[in-house]
This record gives structure tokens, sequence and C-alpha cells, in this order.
């Protein structure tokens, strides 16, 4: 009889994520030690999101107030969070994720992959998998505090990625079957999903370890911390309450330039090219972009990011054409050859079929011709049409 593959989850944390996605962007910041405010740093209700390393070396914590950061070290710089660049840089971690395995669930700094069965998983033992990720994130992302766990489970998964950052280190295992036994001894903050009453619950029952408040059973949980006791004995138990989440996958088009360019006009031609084939790829999944971001990559190895909102969701050509090429105007100012242009739509949506009530006669005819060109591309290959506006000759791939 075929014995089915033991579950493997892989989850991944980024501590102060804010703070990270600043450094992955401006060096300048780089050994300084700063926290990231969302508000004015100068009020006294303003606390801390995140924190640099250096900061953290100073004592410094999220969720402390500015004010009294600043009573306990002057030397600590308030800077304003950057939404645009966390959001690239968490596309940036979505996009690694599911090159291991599609059923992948990744957020602002944080990362589950379920990878059962995957050839990965065939291939490497647990931990040397976990290595793995964590050597691939900090090389593709520019995150530089990245710690992984894995486990049976996405509960342990997540509890050994946070026991992992907790003690400095880069990876944590529990074997399956053990999750129990792992977790007995550890603080009851290790267990994710809890809301603050119930934290401050916990506190004040003086429960030190998760293995006391398994040993105070069911019952006696369901007593005292009302209907979020069930969910805490289970999760003391090891036992996982998420359900299955295959995220939708994201759509991607790129053009790897054959040699190194730098020339203008062939550069556009290089973004509609990139657009079209993403306008194709979109249109054959049934889907549409509100959402686009563009990556390009310098002939030295550095990649730059833009993200562009896109309203109404749309899978048309010239609109997502013209959106990149306002993301490329903004993107490319080094004037270095480029060796790559990529977009992807990070999380497409479905097409709804309807039509836009104030449509012209020509966005019907323009909807039209890219459905029968998209029917002829599905049947024969992308390269058998390509508009002449937008590639030279030996583009058609």
């Amino acid at each position: 009889m075929h014995q089915l593959p033991s579950p493997l989850f892989l989850a991944l944390e980024a501590e102060d994520f804010p703070a990270q996605a600043i450094l992955a962007w401006d060096g300048t910041y780089r050994d300084k030690p700063f926290v990231v405010v969302d508000q004015d740093p100068e009020n006294h209700k303003t606390f801390a999101i995140a924190c640099s390393p250096a900061a953290r070396a100073l004592g410094m914590q999220a969720g402390m107030a500015m004010a009294a950061m600043r009573r306990r070290c002057k030397r600590v710089l308030p800077v304003f969070r950057n939404l645009s660049w966390e959001t690239a840089l968490g596309e940036e971690l979505r996009a690694l994720c599911q090159r291991y395995t599609p059923e992948s669930v990744a957020a602002a700094g944080r990362a589950v992959l379920d990878m059962t069965g995957t050839p990965a998983a065939r291939a490497l033992q647990p931990q040397a998998l976990a290595a793995k990720l964590r050597r691939d994130v900090l090389y593709a992302t520019g995150l530089t505090d990245v710690a992984v766990g894995a486990a049976g489970t996405r509960l342990m998964a997540k509890v050994m990625a946070r026991q992992a950052r907790g003690r400095n280190a880069e990876t944590g295992f529990c074997p399956l079957g053990a999750e129990a036994e792992t977790l007995a001894p550890l603080p009851p903050a290790c267990l994710p999903g809890l809301s603050p009453q119930c934290r401050q619950r916990i506190l004040r029952y003086a429960l030190v370890s998760v293995g006391q408040i398994r040993g105070l059973g069911r019952t006696a949980l369901a007593a005292r911390f009302g209907g979020e006791g069930e969910k805490l004995y289970t999760l003391a138990c090891g036992l996982d309450l998420e359900e299955i989440r295959v995220v939708n996958l994201s759509v991607t088009s790129e053009t790897v330039l054959k040699e190194d360019i730098n020339d203008e006009d062939g550069l556009d031609r290089k973004v509609r090219l990139t657009a079209d084939k993403l306008a194709f790829r979109l249109r054959e999944a049934g889907r549409q972009a509100d959402k686009l971001v563009m990556t390009i990559r310098y002939a030295d190895g550095k990649a730059a990011r833009k993200t562009v909102i896109i309203r109404p969701r749309t899978d048309e050509f010239h609109i997502l054409a013209g959106k990149a090429g306002e993301a490329f105007r903004a993107l490319y100012q080094r004037r270095v050859a480029l060796r790559s242009i990529a977009l992807t739509v990070p999380t497409p949506k479905q097409d709804s079929g309807q039509t836009d009530l104030l449509a012209s006669l020509a966005d019907h005819r323009r909807q039209a011709l890219g459905n029968a060109l998209a029917k002829i591309r599905a049947r024969s290959g992308f390269g058998i049409i390509l508009s002449g506006a937008n590639v030279e000759v030996g583009d058609a791939k």
C-alpha cells in the first residue's frame, strides 16, 4: 500500500518587519539606532511600531512610548513608516514562498508554507529545508533578521519559529508526534491566536508554562476562560486549529534581455512586451489586476521595485502597459544597463465578466480584440501574434 507523505510545515518570522523594510531599501540607516513610528514623534501618545537592531541593543522594544525611549537614549531616531516599501518587500517574500510551494500564506514579515509531499521535502531533512528557506529569504529579499520553524503542524511550526527568534537561533524543529512534550515547558506567550484579554487572564492566574495550562483540563479552562477556554486547551495540547489555506497564485511575466541595454526606446518596447505577456496570462487564467508590481534588475545585480494600484481592476493591455510605463519611469533612475524587467500581479482577482456601464464603443471593441488575441495565443502560443510597437526581431517568446 502506498504510504502518504508525512505532513511538514515551515513558518517564517521576521522580527520588527517595518524596520527591516527601511533597512532593506535605505542603506543610510544601517547601524543607526532608530524606531519606526506612524504618527508625530513629538506626541506623548506615539509608540514605536518596530526597532532597528541597533535600537534593540540599547534596550528599545516595539510598543514602548517614544517619550520613554528618548529619556533612556537621546540618540534614538524616529523614522516614519513606509508602507510602500513594506508592501514591496512582502510581495517579494510571497513570491519566494510560492516558488517553494503553492500552498503558502505570506503576510508582513511572516509566512507559513505547507511543504507536505513537495520534492524539496523529499530531498532534504526538515532542519536542512528550514535552513535553506532562511538562506533564500536573506539572499532574495534584503531581510536581515529571520527565523524559521519546521514541524508537522502549522501551529508548531509557528511556535518553533518564535522560539528560535527568542533564543537568537536561526531555525527550530519539532518532530511529528512530539508536540505536547515540546510545548509543555514553554511559556504561554508562545501560543498564537489568543486575545489580549485571554493573555491577561493567564498572567493573573500565574500560569507560567503551557504544561500547567494543559494540566488544568478542558472543563476547568472553559469555566475560567469562557469561550476561549476550549481554544486555549486545544492549543496547549499542540493541536492545530487552522484550516488549510491555499493562496491565490500570483500572475507574473518577465522579459530577460538578451544583452544588457540602457537604450530608452528599446527598454520602452520591452516594458510594453512584458505588459502584453501579463495581459495574456491574466486573460488565460480568467483574472484581473488591481495591483501591479514592477521589478527591474540591473546588470550589476541590484534590483528595484515599485507597486502601483489599478482602479478599476482590469486585464486590458493598454491600461497595464500605461501603468507599467509609469512605474518604469519612476524606477529607472540609475542609467545602468538593465538585465530583466518583470511585472507581477500578487493577488489577481476573479474576472466577474461584467461590463463597465461607462465603457465606450472603442472600449468594447478593444475588449473583444483582446479576447480574440488571447484565444489565438492560447491555441498556438503567445509569440504567434506580436505587436511591432512592443518588440524587436527575435522577441517572440
